[in-house]
């Protein structure tokens, strides 16, 4: 019998047998049901099974992230094997790095002007960096607010200089933040993809909607850094990963990386194939961060969650978005409610909405309001988001979900979620935007509603209460409006 060989490469590897059985176990495990494959017509017309495979049976070929899964398998059935790694490894220029590793290109100030202090890594931001160094490729995963700008910093100061890396996200708003803070730390040969943006360099941070302009470049690229995976799993992004074949250095960050808690096989997949698994770490208990241990060390700000129940108007036959349109964006008791309890607070205020007209009719009834959405520029989106970092006294922002649910720094005393919503990953992302620290603030007030008024909008209400209570929050439910 021939010799069982795994091929590894950057971006897809093999497992050559002419053993088929062990061939159909790899593609049995590694093939899941696509998220809602029986709305899809292929699989009506019965063309289609509802699978995506992760293994191909008759080439062998699998992401190369998938190597723990395929060798796991190998290993069960006592498969061996002899391993041929084909990928031309990216040096780094240290071993591992400390809790000063920073220090050494310490900026005179912050973004905002301020002296800025000498920097001390948290002890899980050193074993995330040297994870990457010593496995290459990897998820990053860590609570929103947790010092990820600070992680990506680092691996960028540990990759030898003329190596060309991509820091790829799916927002301008994040792209342009990263942007800023990697240069405000002397970052060489940084180069900028975004919007009217267009001077790729060794280093460029881009937008995914703008990489095509960089496209003969990405053949080149050694190392690749994406922020806010869970957004960067569609077409295109996956379509760049491709293009990247001598990409060996391969690193995804998020709060949440795995949409729909992990239940969602094929996203998981996807996103293990092009980076590999979680990079599990031992300054945490089970491995992975969880926001509750960064509130109990001071890292994140304590939160006290209130719901609020809506009773009007009774929709109990609209379908979901009917209900939405109706119940939420187009509520004048619900506009009433959410305005009065704008009014009530003190200090920076935050509210996320999923319509325009929403946002327009709080806007209009909330007075000096600042109101951001989509269709604004980022210049408008930076003036608001320093408007919510720095100002003393109180203002109310009001912004479409989009543009807040990921990866931007503000330091909201209130955040009100008008915007309803059930899945997981926007639920975390979203009460992430509130738990960041600051010096007048002592934590974070999030307010939301339990929708009592149609039974789609009441299942989500409940969805959103139990996600926040499994992330540790408290969580108070009120009986009628007390404000």
């Amino acid at each position: 019998m021939s010799e069982n060989i795994l091929r590894i490469g950057n971006d897809y590897s093999f497992f050559l047998t002419e053993n088929y059985e062990i061939k159909h176990q790899l593609w049995d495990r590694l093939r899941f049901r696509d998220k809602n494959y029986f709305h899809n017509r292929a699989y009506k017309m019965r063309k289609w099974d509802g699978y995506i495979v992760f293994f191909a049976i008759e080439t062998g070929k699998f992401l190369t992230g998938l190597l723990p899964e395929v060798c796991a398998v190998l290993k069960h059935f006592k498969i061996e094997y002899k391993v041929e790694d084909t990928r031309q490894k990216t040096p780094f220029v240290y071993n591992e790095i400390d809790q000063n590793f920073l220090n050494q290109w310490l900026p005179a100030k912050s973004l905002s002007g301020k002296p800025m202090k000498p920097v001390t890594l948290f002890d899980y931001q050193v074993e995330l960096i040297n994870k990457v160094m010593k496995h290459r490729r990897g998820i990053i995963y860590a609570p929103t607010s947790a010092g990820k700008s600070m992680i990506m910093l680092g691996i960028l100061k540990t990759i030898p200089a003329g190596t060309p890396t991509l820091v790829l996200q799916n927002r301008v708003t994040l792209a342009q933040q990263n942007y800023d803070e990697f240069k405000n730390w002397g970052i060489p040969n940084l180069g900028s993809l975004w919007g009217g943006n267009c001077n790729p360099n060794i280093i460029t941070v881009a937008s995914v909607q703008s990489i095509a302009k960089m496209e003969d470049q990405l053949s080149k690229i050694r190392v690749l850094i994406v922020d806010e995976i869970h957004d960067m799993m569609s077409a295109l992004p996956k379509a760049v990963y491709k293009r990247l074949k001598m990409c060996d250095v391969r690193v995804a960050v998020s709060a949440t990386p795995f949409k729909f808690g992990g239940k969602d096989n094929v996203q998981k997949f996807q996103v293990k194939g092009n980076f590999g698994p979680i990079l599990k770490i031992e300054s945490a208990e089970k491995g992975i961060l969880t926001t509750a241990e960064l509130q109990e060390r001071g890292i994140l700000s304590d939160s006290h969650c209130t719901f609020y129940p809506i009773d009007e108007p009774m929709i109990p036959h609209d379908i979901y978005i009917d209900a939405v349109t109706r119940g939420i964006a187009e509520s004048y008791h619900f506009h009433n409610i959410v305005t009065r309890l704008a009014k009530k607070q003190t200090g920076r205020t935050l509210i996320l909405v999923d319509r325009i007209a929403h946002g327009d009719a709080l806007h209009n009834l909330l007075p000096g309001s600042v109101w951001v959405q989509g269709k604004d520029n980022a210049t408008t989106r930076k003036g608001v988001i320093r408007q919510l970092q720095d100002t003393k006294g109180n203002i109310v922002a009001i912004a479409t979900q989009q543009i807040f649910n990921t990866g931007v720094n503000v330091f909201v005393h209130n955040l009100i979620n008008a915007a309803g919503g059930q899945a997981d990953h926007q639920i975390i992302q979203r009460m992430g935007r509130g738990l960041r620290t600051a010096d007048d603030k002592e934590g974070l007030k999030y307010y939301d509603f339990l929708f009592r008024i149609n039974d789609y909008l009441e299942d989500h209400s409940k969805k959103r209460i139990k996600i926040l209570k499994d992330e540790g929050h408290e969580v108070v439910i009120k009986e009628g409006i007390d404000f």
